[in-house]
């Protein structure tokens, strides 16, 4: 699998529909800055509000105020979610030039996985960086206490530094393991969210490291974002980029052929006298 032929697959399908892929790619960013700023503006009203006009519930004042803010933020997470699956389902449609329909099952089945990854992103997290919390754990005392030498410390600290740095790599390449569950929901109607995890698992098992690197490979595209203007064409060229890598492991059966490869220069066979 060659990360360029993936990349010209996913530019291919980018041509002349740019602008609606950023479009829908950003609806998911617009739409949490949104709901942030909804958020905080109702925190303030709730603040200072006072409810003492309402009968029986001035007295449980700061829980109602809690529960309507708890409320508040669970609908933005689902709203959330809903634009975001909706950004993922445009770009599988244009990947594999087929509409497609979800039902309500795979919106509840959608936002129940990621509530689930998110478990399971603290689990994996904190397996991996115990080690480290330990390290630092006695560096910290190592320094309070006074009683160890500046060689003692230097070495807890360069320990604490090498264990974050694994730890981070671990937990990064692990949580690829979750990354196929989007495309599990849009293929399979029925099917529960344990399922789809584990169908995830099972569809990257062999290619986890894989695409781990395949996104480490758009960390310039990334860090020229910070000059805004390349974000137009960085969002969406990422989120087709890896629905083509989607595509490609889960059809091997297509292979490149020789016209897809990129020509930079041509030269022609003299023929033999």
């Amino acid at each position: 699998m060659k990360y360029s032929y993936i990349k010209l697959n996913a530019q291919r399908k980018l041509l002349q529909n740019h602008f609606t892929c950023f479009c829908v790619s950003a609806l998911p960013y617009v739409i949490s800055v949104l709901l942030i700023v909804l958020n905080y503006y109702l925190y303030i009203f709730l603040k200072n509000i006072d409810l003492d006009f309402i009968p029986f519930i001035s007295s449980y004042d700061v829980f109602v105020k809690a529960s309507l803010f708890t409320l508040s933020v669970c609908v933005s997470f689902v709203l959330w979610k809903i634009s975001q699956i909706y950004s993922h389902k445009y770009f599988f449609s244009q990947m594999n030039k087929k509409y497609i329909k979800l039902y309500f099952r795979q919106y509840i089945t959608a936002i129940t996985v990621s509530i689930l990854k998110f478990f399971l992103s603290v689990a994996w997290s904190s397996f991996y960086l115990l080690p480290c919390a330990i390290t630092t754990a006695t560096l910290y005392y190592a320094i309070h206490s006074g009683n160890y030498t500046f060689s003692v410390m230097l070495t807890l600290f360069v320990a604490s530094l090498i264990l974050f740095i694994i730890g981070i790599s671990f937990i990064y390449v692990t949580l690829k393991r979750y990354s196929m569950c989007n495309f599990v929901i849009f293929t399979e109607t029925n099917i529960d969210a344990i399922k789809v995890i584990e169908k995830s698992i099972i569809l990257i098992e062999n290619n986890m490291v894989r695409f781990a690197f395949f996104n480490l490979s758009f960390v310039g595209w990334i860090l020229s974002c910070v000059l805004v203007i390349p974000v137009f064409y960085v969002l969406p060229y990422m989120k087709m980029a890896k629905y083509s890598f989607y595509r490609a492991i889960t059809k091997p059966q297509e292979k490149e052929t020789e016209t897809q490869k990129p020509i930079i220069f041509y030269f022609p066979q003299k023929e033999k006298a």
